[in-house]
């Protein structure tokens, strides 16, 4: 080859070198910008008609084989950005897009959020994505390896008022999906919450399993179904996934219930039975120790199985339970802890989310061989609290002893002692509407009448002759008399002036000669008002009931005092005469800091004996009652309150309606007036000292009330 020919070849490679030297400079100079234009221009535009959806991303860097986007969001067309990339990273074929192809060896996702909102008509703001029906990121679909990490995911319920979030990460490669959610916290509107330590998702060829470790289920304040841990996995039914789980109670280690069944996103709808074999609550040691409720719960043992199960809007629960050794302490239920020794239930109960009704269906429970009934139905407003309410009670026809055989001693006290013979029943209705109190409805019957005494107690066997009576005038501070012929205070029921016995009827017990110790609208009546006071404030309490309350019955208001007070006066009722009742009444009941027995009343207040008090000082007696010590201070200061002088005229109003006493005697009495006796032995300032130190003394009625 001619030199001058090499030196031409050497020359044009030269040239040639130094163009391909000039390319490759301009091309790694242009290429991030390029590369850039690309990924705004065509990649994202793409991706976004793709998927129907707005893509914007804030920043892109792109290198040899690599891109990294920040800042992308990611929303339904027309609709608020559902998702946010804080870090895309891409790694592709440098060479292949020389020549036009896009071939993406994997993506990885850091840090972002995810947010989904599910309306009230079911449907959430990620329907508005298109599924690609073919390709994937850079070619075939789901070819392409995807990590992901840090996304904060949080999700909102409209229809539910049901909020959660939690930490997605996981991992695609290939058909296989692998996510996890940790920290997963959701809560609800109508109170349980639940939570997760991590929640791991698998999905591959169409099958999805889940795996749940330390979860929990706030079903409400105090009871939480903790530990909770298994699988949820692809059943054999299309559509519907199968549950195994298992768990505890209140954090406490252990396995003491297990959760089998299905269900079916797509449909909202399910069914899973939650067994609860026989366990002692001594395993719940950690959770109930120092809890003053439960007493000697180590000896209590309860199991249960129920089928939880859901349909559209309707939630259901059906099953039974049963709990032996049961001792519970409160003191709004008595003043000694109650031992129930066995009760059992079948229940059926009904949650329509759409109404926001909860109904018991079915609620058929027993104890130590009493059956009795519960139905009812339930609107639920705010915090879960009634709007309105009806509900059933039945106690079926069983005899009268086995019914008080199968009463907690705890609650029976002075009924210890009593044999009954015949046969006991009772349907009770009650229907309350909080837009409508005076529409509310309390009726039905308790079939006591059908119960005959054989024998009676003997706290109500003493009291057909003198017996001794005492009351506590401050706490632990007791005073004790005669209510009989043997003490001289004691007044008997013909010689107490007919004015106070008219009086008292009028004000405290119309009916009281011709019922047979219950008024019944009384109780309608009070319901209504404790209703309206929100608290249980006023009862309907006939003389008879009085009197039991204050000669049989200590002063707190507890259940178990309630249901002696209800026993007692049917009790009393059949034992003794009316006059007897009454007589014993106006004989013990206070009428003032340390006044018992109306023969002391008489004389304190107006030096007179009970036979001679005129019409109107037997009405000022009945207006006093009530709250007699904090009205004593009229005595104290020698002159009525005009409430109360407006008070006794109405009372005198109403025994003049009600045919007690002519119109002379009505006239003569608003006419007189009112003077109290006073000897003189103490100013008014320590009569009111006197008072107020009965008062600071007095036992709380309400049982929650601190110690004075």
């Amino acid at each position: 080859m001619p030199s001058w020919w090499r030196r031409r070849a050497l020359r044009r490679a030269a040239i040639a070198a130094a163009v391909v030297a000039i390319l490759a400079v301009a091309a790694v100079v242009a290429y991030p910008r390029v590369g850039a234009w690309y990924v705004r221009s065509r990649a994202v535009p793409r991706l976004a008609e793709r998927y129907g959806a707005a893509v914007t991303v804030g920043a892109v860097d792109v290198g040899w084989g690599h891109a990294t986007l920040r800042d992308v969001t990611v929303a339904p067309r027309g609709a608020a950005p559902a998702i946010h990339l804080g870090r895309v990273e891409v790694d592709f074929d440098g060479l292949a897009t020389l020549v036009g192809r896009a071939e993406v060896s994997r993506v990885a996702i850091v840090g972002g959020a995810i947010e989904v909102v599910r309306g009230a008509d079911g449907a959430t703001n990620l329907d508005g994505f298109r599924r690609p029906t073919s390709g994937g990121v850079g070619g075939r679909r789901g070819s392409t390896p995807i990590d992901f990490s840090g996304l904060a995911v949080r999700f909102r319920d409209d229809g539910t008022g049901a909020t959660g979030s939690a930490t997605l990460a996981g991992r695609r490669r290939g058909d296989r999906l692998e996510a996890t959610l940790t920290e997963l916290a959701m809560t609800s509107a109508d109170g349980p919450a639940l939570a997760a330590t991590a929640v791991v998702v698998e999905r591959e060829a169409g099958r999805l399993a889940a795996t749940v470790d330390g979860g929990q289920l706030q079903i409400w304040t105090g009871l939480a179904l903790t530990g909770i841990a298994g699988t949820i996995a692809q059943a054999a039914t299309p559509g519907q996934l199968a549950v195994d789980l298992t768990g505890g109670y209140g954090g406490v280690a252990g396995t003491l219930w297990t959760a089998r069944g299905w269900v079916e996103p797509a449909t909202a709808a399910g069914e899973v039975r939650i067994k609860a074999d026989a366990f002692s609550l001594e395993k719940l040691a950690p959770l109930l120790e120092g809890r003053r409720v439960l007493v000697n719960y180590p000896r209590t043992v309860v199991d249960a199985d129920l089928v939880l199960a859901r349909r559209g809007d309707v939630a259901t629960m059906r099953g039974g339970f049963h709990v032996a050794d049961l001792t519970v302490a409160h003191p709004m239920i008595a003043d000694q802890p109650v031992a129930i020794e066995s009760l059992s239930g079948e229940v059926d109960a009904a949650y329509d989310r759409a109404t926001r009704t909860l109904t018991l269906r079915q609620g058929d429970l027993g104890t130590r061989g009493l059956p009795f009934g519960l139905t009812g139905e339930a609107v639920l407003g705010p915090r879960l609290r009634p709007t309105k309410l009806a509900g059933r009670l039945v106690v079926p026809a069983v005899p009268c002893q086995q019914v008080l055989t199968a009463l907690p001693a705890q609650l029976t006290g002075e009924m210890t002692g009593f044999e009954l013979t015949g046969m006991f029943s009772t349907d009770l209705r009650v229907a309350i509407d909080w837009a409508d109190l005076d529409a509310t409805t309390l009726g039905g019957s308790v079939g006591i009448r059908g119960c005959k005494a054989r024998r009676v107690a003997k706290a109500v066997e003493r009291l057909d002759d003198s017996f001794e009576h005492w009351v506590e005038v401050g706490t632990d501070e007791w005073l004790s008399f005669e209510v009989g012929a043997g003490n001289p205070d004691f007044v008997p029921i013909t010689e107490v002036s007919p004015y106070l016995l008219a009086s008292l009827q009028t004000t405290e017990d119309g009916a009281f000669y011709r019922h047979r110790g219950f008024i019944p609208s009384e109780f309608r009546t009070a319901l209504i008002r404790n209703l309206k006071a929100g608290g249980f404030r006023y009862g309907a309490s006939s003389i008879t009931m009085q009197m039991v309350k204050n000669v049989l019955l200590y002063r707190k208001k507890t259940l178990a005092r309630k249901f002696q007070e209800l026993f007692l006066t049917w009790a009393v009722e059949n034992y003794l005469t009316k006059d007897r009742i009454f007589e014993i009444y106006v004989n013990a009941i206070e009428y003032g800091p340390a006044l018992y027995g109306i023969g002391p009343a008489a004389r304190a207040y107006f030096g007179k004996s009970a036979s001679d008090l005129t019409l109107r000082e037997a009405a000022f007696f009945s207006s006093i009652l009530p709250n007699p010590k904090e009205r004593y201070r009229q005595y104290c200061k020698g002159e009525l309150r005009r409430w109360t002088e407006d008070k006794i005229g109405r009372i005198l109003d109403k025994m003049l309606e009600r045919q007690r006493i002519t119109a002379a005697e009505h006239a003569e009495a608003k006419a007189s007036p009112l003077v109290f006796a006073k000897d003189g032995t103490e100013t008014e300032a320590q009569c009111l000292r006197r008072v107020e130190q009965a008062l600071k003394k007095a036992r709380p009625t309400n049982p929650m009330a601190p110690p004075r």
